[in-house]
């Protein structure tokens, strides 16, 4: 089976899978966003484990009750232990955020029902029935294969219920021969059990990684491993309205490399396109801040979101890119700006209100970015909320502009 690959994307998921995960284990943002669909793969089925067991909790401890012959301990257990515990697992169950408990409970009432499987089998066996230790088999299979639980989960919680069976059959004295056929058994099945599950974890480890990596190429430029219009557009939107609500600044910075079009004439395409991967890789890290972004805005541009304060960081950071990329010393012979390539920035810095739009504040980006390359090409030109634009200059004279 072949996997999603692109040697451009710069992503967790694409990180994890060449460094493999044989420990199943990712890296701890892949490993929460795993856990959390993991969970949400099984909820379905295993919320069904604690509404059973409430159920068959409380028909017990009714007939207990009605027959006026409840063992005190076991009634204290039913009440106290099992009730809240298959009640926490049944109200994680209801809300994914609470996975990582949800995952925790349903592996301690697993643990309690085999508690409770184990009392049944031992007491039956002691009175001539070891038939009934086919529902402790059965039980561990169910922790392996069906509760849907994380390996290391399922470990535990199965190594656990086999052992306290194996304690108590050594602890009451059964036959050897007993003791011994229970016991190669339980390996057996805990060993399938355990290889089946690991197998299944996995598999399916794999897929969500792949399934992640084709979700970002899908929003990825195939050539640069940044971010394509359409997913610019779409996360312009979203952080133009929580800066809306949060009263945040937003910077917004496009960037053109400068004679793009002679510099593909003179050198070739292929050349183009390795030009374009190096500024990429500069703007890329540019994008610093968890909400701040990097796109492919069309062809020789970029686009580029900063997210909050610009202060000190917002200012210097498009000069210091501009230097950055004129730094990698790629030559343009055709350039009447430098001998090298380099690149004119537009930066609008906008304070979202309801009087601005978002369409405004890129146009402002866009005034900036025409000024910078009218003034002579290879320099910043930064506009704020009050500048004064000239709407569509840039896009109007860019088809002019070589």
């Amino acid at each position: 089976m072949s996997h999603p690959t692109n040697e451009n994307l710069n992503s967790p998921f694409s990180d994890q899978l060449k460094r493999g995960f044989a420990g199943l284990r990712f890296s701890d943002f892949v490993e929460e966003e795993f856990l959390a669909h993991y969970a949400q793969m099984s909820v379905q089925r295993s919320r069904l484990l604690p509404i059973l067991a409430m159920a068959v909790t409380l028909i017990s401890i009714g007939v207990m009750v009605a027959r006026h012959g409840a063992n005190p301990v076991t009634l204290s257990f039913d009440i106290l232990v099992m009730l809240p515990v298959l009640g926490a697992t049944l109200w994680a169950s209801m809300n994914p955020a609470t996975h990582r408990t949800y995952q925790f409970l349903i592996a301690v009432s697993a643990t309690l029902i085999g508690m409770w499987a184990n009392s049944i089998v031992l007491r039956a066996s002691l009175e001539g029935m070891p038939y009934y230790f086919a529902i402790l088999i059965a039980w561990v299979f169910v922790v392996w294969l069906i509760l849907g639980l994380p390996f290391r989960h399922a470990s535990i919680t199965a190594l656990t219920i086999s052992g306290l069976y194996m304690v108590g059959s050594f602890s009451w004295d059964f036959r050897f021969n007993e003791v011994a056929f229970s016991t190669t058994l339980l390996i057996f099945v805990n060993w399938v059990g355990g290889f089946s599950c690991y197998q299944l974890e996995h598999a399916e480890r794999r897929s969500f990684l792949d399934s992640k990596i084709l979700s970002q190429l899908a929003e990825r430029d195939g050539l640069t491993g940044l971010y394509n219009r359409r997913s610019y557009d779409q996360y312009a939107q979203r952080i133009w309205r929580q800066s809306r609500r949060e009263h945040a600044q937003l910077t917004l910075l496009l960037i053109d490399i400068d004679y793009f079009k002679a510099f593909n004439d003179h050198y070739g395409h292929q050349a183009g396109d390795d030009a374009l991967k190096e500024v990429a890789k500069v703007i890329a890290l540019s994008a610093q801040r968890p909400l701040d972004f990097a796109a492919r805005y069309g062809g020789e541009e970029f686009a580029l979101i900063l997210y909050g304060p610009a202060h000190e960081y917002g200012r210097e950071l498009p000069e210091q890119l501009r230097e950055s990329v004129r730094s990698l010393k790629i030559p343009h012979a055709d350039s009447v700006t430098d001998q090298y390539l380099t690149v004119s920035i537009g930066v609008g810095i906008i304070l979202p209100g309801s009087a601005r739009s978002l369409a405004g504040a890129i146009q402002m980006a866009d005034e900036a970015l025409y000024q910078a390359k009218e003034e002579g090409r290879n320099r910043v030109i930064i506009k704020e909320s009050d500048s004064h634009i000239q709407t569509g200059r840039f896009r109007a004279g860019k088809v002019a502009a070589v």
